[in-house]
């Protein structure tokens, strides 16, 4: 499976030891698309996508960009940052991911010096221009990441990842630990930075509601398995699989009961 534009990943598969915890999955995002992974904890999700930006290494398949293969051992230092930049990663929790010893603005400007050949002022001005983007400005620029909110911090780990100018963009439970409201302002920030960017999103997420709200293709994992895939609205409106039904109806609402899970998990075995 190739196409010379957009991500596409085929039968990725990683091991440790004798457990699999990604075994054969294939996707394909289109440049500027969308695309959810879900799947309860130990399904694979964050291990997939942590071999996409190379903080793992496949044991099998193959993952290329815009057609060029990412698999393939780098050659050199300058061709290990060109990957780099082309997919950037925000984690769950953005006070681990940010350096605490050094404030905002220069955590940002760090990814430009590495990456670009910009002299001084042309650093600060970009990372005035990220700032603003992500709806922050001076007085967050010159604070220690401790000195910010939750949501915050996350905006300023997205305007890093941004700085590299990537062309996918991986969101590990990118709003997980915030409350609801903020929760909302980050998918807004992220749906308008998508539609300014043409950026392809990969969306890493248990939180079905969020997965709905923001993508627009969907895949299920189960044990390192893809078990069903297809656009959003209809996996997550009319789901073919139990897995599938079983995750949906594991949403808290009016009338939830969860003996209906466990009788749904006993099902599935």
């Amino acid at each position: 499976m190739t196409t010379d534009s957009g991500l596409v990943v085929d039968g990725l598969r990683k091991e440790y030891g004798d457990h699999t915890a990604v075994d054969g999955v294939s996707f394909t995002l289109p440049p500027g698309g969308s695309l959810g992974i879900v799947g309860e904890s130990g399904s694979g999700k964050t291990t997939t996508v942590r071999m996409l930006v190379g903080l793992e290494t496949p044991d099998g398949g193959t993952v290329h960009l815009d057609g060029r293969d990412r698999s393939a051992r780098a050659r050199g230092r300058a061709e290990r940052l060109a990957r780099a930049r082309e997919i950037q990663m925000v984690f769950q929790d953005p006070y681990l991911s940010l350096d605490p010893r050094i404030p905002v603005s220069q955590c940002i400007e760090e990814v430009l010096r590495l990456h670009f050949p910009l002299d001084a002022e042309a650093r600060r001005s970009r990372v005035a221009e990220l700032l603003d983007q992500v709806g922050l400005g001076e007085r967050e620029a010159g604070a220690l990441p401790r000195r910010l909110s939750g949501g915050q911090r996350q905006r300023v780990a997205i305007a890093r990842a941004l700085a590299a100018r990537p062309r996918v963009l991986v969101l590990d439970e990118a709003v997980a630990a915030l409350d609801v409201s903020i929760q909302a302002q980050i998918l807004d920030l992220l749906t308008t930075i998508r539609r300014d960017e043409g950026i392809g999103f990969l969306f890493v997420s248990h939180d079905l509601a969020v997965v709905r709200h923001i993508t627009d293709d969907v895949v299920v994992l189960r044990s390192g398995r893809i078990v069903e895939s297809g656009s959003t609205a209809q996996v997550l409106t009319a789901p073919q699989h139990g897995y599938t039904r079983l995750l949906l109806n594991s949403v808290p609402r009016r009338g939830w009961d969860p003996a209906r899970i466990s009788e749904g998990r006993r099902s599935l075995t």
